[in-house]
């Protein structure tokens, strides 16, 4: 089980980044990306969840044996990625309990509901883990969220999500503390 990146070309625009990248990620391996700014990081990162600024123009990338390409945003999503954005968006007037609810709704068999005693549990004893008041998840998605907040809640969203894997674009250094916490309680 791993993620396959074979002469991968994506461009922005008429700029081409990627330029044959070759990569294979392992299921259950930790691996860092490093290189200068602008070397084509971030654009990884949001052509394997399916960003539409980005085209690939030549390559592939299979997850698990599965043509990533050829599926939707939302498709990926279920198929086990999750992306933690550098820099996290606000969604002002969608608390974090309903916006974590709704993607894990998204993920059932259609007619299938998420039983909400469960659900509640089940994150309660994540923000716990995480150390995070639970005022947060009345409070809109990032909105007036530190930095090490909205990277907190990210991966809130991610325990929740339970992801085959995980891309991290600009982890800090209380993120990378934060998650290597959570691998040694495993």
């Amino acid at each position: 089980m791993s993620i396959i990146i074979k002469d991968l070309h994506a461009k922005i625009g008429d700029t081409e980044i990627l330029k044959g990248l070759n990569l294979e990620i392992p299921t259950g391996e930790v691996h860092a990306i490093m290189g200068p700014n602008g070397s084509g990081k971030s654009t990884l990162s949001k052509v394997i969840a399916g960003h539409d600024d980005y085209e690939v123009t030549a390559g592939s990338i299979t997850m698990d044996g599965v043509d990533v390409l050829g599926l939707d945003v939302d498709e990926r999503s279920r198929a086990g990625i999750f992306l933690a954005f550098q820099y996290p968006m606000e969604i002002p007037g969608v608390s974090n309990a309903n916006f974590i609810r709704a993607a894990l709704s998204a993920r059932l068999p259609d007619g299938d509901e998420l039983d909400a005693v469960a659900y509640y549990k089940n994150l309660y004893s994540k923000m716990e883990v995480l150390d995070m008041d639970r005022k947060f998840t009345a409070r809109a998605v990032n909105e007036g969220f530190s930095g090490g907040e909205k990277k907190r809640n990210e991966i809130l969203q991610m325990m929740m999500l339970d992801p085959r894997y995980c891309i991290l674009d600009e982890t800090d250094s209380a993120s990378t503390s934060m998650l290597s916490r959570l691998f040694l309680m495993e």
